[in-house]
């Protein structure tokens, strides 16, 4: 109690307080504020839900959105699919985004782009929503809308959205398809949906670490991550030295998504062409930074929109590290 009065001179130790105590303080109080939909039975989701009450994440500080650079949604996909492009009207003043797995809140940083937006963020947690709320608040965003909820349980929104973003959550679900259903069931006949899920062969370290800390015995704990990463740092188990050229390695909640989540799935191009398949989707493109869709050019000049999956599997197998953050690419609902 007395260190959130306590007066400084120190700039360093004025902003320690803010983000150790004042900070987590106010979440708490913007916890009570958010509303909760449904029930969360789910086993593995009760589990993802424990791990990011205690470890939100990412806990980012720093972000800013431009108010006056705002995309129509078709706009903005075909930025991320170029070289292929969507023709869609739009005709209506509204723009209905669902971010599926919203966690902290920095994808609705990111989702400002999409003009005449409103946007419903749903997660798990609530200390990762409290932490979203937070920053959402300071940033002065005033179009969306946060509920605790299970992506299993979507439908109790009674909505249909024109875009959903869902990256980097399915794969950490007890079943990825069971996931996938009751989104596809949300979105618009029209719509568009963004997806991120693990490449299988970017993340042979990850297979590895997780292997090792099964071998050990190590837990979820700040002891045992800690632990685990000096064993690496230390070269104790030298196939995983890989490791240290990621940036979430030196995160303590970073870490633990990174390789001591309670669930992981991970997916080759052929698997989701499959699913895609399965599901009738239609496959848009990857987003992907421009010197890698130049060099897929080289590869493959005859293949003009960049997305032909089979091409992709060809390049990644010569590129293993392509996707190594996520395969993230959108989709649409076909009828063939």
């Amino acid at each position: 109690p007395s260190l959130k009065t306590f007066i400084s001179s120190d700039q360093n130790f004025v902003e320690l307080i803010e983000l150790q105590i004042l900070e987590p303080l106010k979440e708490i109080e913007l916890s009570r504020t958010i509303q909760s939909l449904g029930s969360i039975n789910d086993i593995i989701s009760n589990k993802v839900k424990a791990q990011y009450e205690k470890n939100p994440y990412p806990r980012w500080r720093y972000g800013n959105h431009s108010k006056d650079q705002k995309f129509s949604f078709t706009q903005a996909i075909n930025i991320d699919i170029h070289p292929n492009s969507i023709n869609h009207n739009e005709d209506k003043k509204e723009t209905k985004v669902l971010i599926a797995g919203c966690g902290t809140g920095n994808q609705i940083l990111q989702a400002q782009k999409y003009k005449n937006s409103q946007i419903t963020g749903i997660d798990l947690s609530l200390s990762s929503l409290s932490y979203a709320k937070r920053k959402i608040n300071e940033l002065k965003i005033d179009n969306v809308k946060l509920i605790q909820m299970d992506i299993l349980e979507v439908g109790l929104l009674k909505e249909k959205f024109d875009i959903i973003e869902c990256s980097g959550v399915l794969h950490h679900m007890n079943d990825p398809l069971q996931g996938l259903k009751p989104l596809l069931a949300v979105l618009k006949n029209c719509g568009f949906l963004n997806i991120g899920l693990y490449s299988e062969l970017a993340r042979k370290d990850i297979v590895k670490a997780r292997k090792y800390i099964s071998s050990k015995n190590l837990e979820p704990t700040t002891t045992d991550i800690r632990r685990f990463r000096n064993d690496v740092i230390s070269g104790t188990y030298p196939e995983i030295d890989s490791l240290q050229m990621r940036s979430s390695f030196y995160s303590m909640s970073e870490c633990r998504d990174l390789c001591f989540h309670a669930m992981e799935h991970r997916f080759t191009i052929d698997q989701i062409q499959d699913i895609l398949k399965t599901k009738k989707l239609k496959f848009l493109g990857f987003l992907l930074r421009h010197p890698v869709k130049s060099l897929y050019k080289k590869y493959f000049p005859e293949d003009i929109t960049q997305t032909n999956l089979h091409n992709w599997r060809k390049f990644e197998e010569k590129h293993p590290n392509t996707f190594r953050g996520m395969y993230q690419f959108w989709v649409c609902k076909t009828n063939k």
